[in-house]
């Protein structure tokens, strides 16, 4: 969703306005000409790395899919028509998969990227949500839990492995996020092996498909969810980051899955 931004004249002023407007978005420059000219610069920079015909796409869709009436009542699947490759696997089978993925893992071509954008807010806590102890006897955050078994993960390939760890932060939460791993010395990882990103944010529309200014000057945004991961990873130089290592495989996950078996070598496998 974000582009280059052009440069700051008046032709290239009178381009976006054209095509915010043909876009049916051109009410976001009314009252641009009273901005001071560092407010205006700064506007005119966040508008233009909007791609907004794409965006205003996004929310038509999503509107008129939701406003469409269903065909038949939607009921469960019927028993038989879904299975688990682990319910109907045999232990032969599952323990070459465990093999596998923990020989892909000693080879290095194993990562992880953990999904921590969200606060904790839910919980009744400011903090990132990987920063929330679940009340273990250890009184481990949800990172220190995740970061313990990837290292148990490496010490089970024979310290022969590194899993690097990516952690996709969101703008609220990526200076308390990249804080608190620096306070506990990265939880026994080494620092260049966890690389940080942040999730890309969308603009806030309202019901009638205008885009929102937080204020003059400023367009309303908020985080585009955990399905931005993959432009994030793009335009933040992960995937470089990963192919230099020459990582193949990765296991994503939420911040909040406190069961997850991370970079489980069976699943790998």
């Amino acid at each position: 969703m974000v582009q280059s931004t052009a440069s700051f004249t008046s032709e290239s002023l009178a381009a976006l306005k054209q095509r915010y407007a043909e876009a049916g978005q051109g009410h976001v420059f009314k009252g641009f000409d009273e901005l001071d000219d560092k407010t205006a610069g700064e506007f005119f920079g966040q508008l233009s790395g909007i791609e907004v015909e794409r965006v205003t796409g996004f929310f038509k869709n999503a509107t008129a899919a939701h406003g469409q009436e269903g065909g038949d009542k939607i009921e469960p699947l019927e028993a038989g028509s879904f299975a688990s490759a682990l319910d109907s696997a045999q232990a032969d089978e599952r323990a070459q998969w465990r093999a596998e993925g923990m020989r892909l893992i000693g080879a290095n071509k194993v990562a992880v990227i953990l999904l921590a954008g969200g606060q904790g807010s839910r919980l009744g806590s400011s903090e990132p949500k990987g920063c929330y102890d679940i009340g273990l006897p250890s009184q481990s955050s949800l990172f220190a839990i995740q970061a313990h078994r990837i290292r148990r993960l490496q010490q089970l390939s024979g310290n022969t492995a590194t899993i690097p760890w990516l952690v996709m932060t969101s703008g609220p939460t990526s200076a308390a996020t990249q804080a608190t791993f620096a306070q506990a010395d990265y939880f026994g990882l080494r620092e260049e092996d966890v690389f940080f990103f942040n999730q890309g944010v969308l603009p806030c529309f309202d019901f009638d498909g205008h885009i929102l200014l937080e204020q003059a000057g400023r367009v309303a945004v908020a985080p585009n969810g955990n399905g931005g991961v993959y432009e994030a990873l793009r335009v933040s130089g992960a995937l470089d980051w990963l192919r230099e290592r020459g990582v193949e495989h990765v296991h994503s996950y939420c911040v909040d899955n406190c069961l997850v078996r991370v970079a489980d070598p069976e699943f790998v496998g």
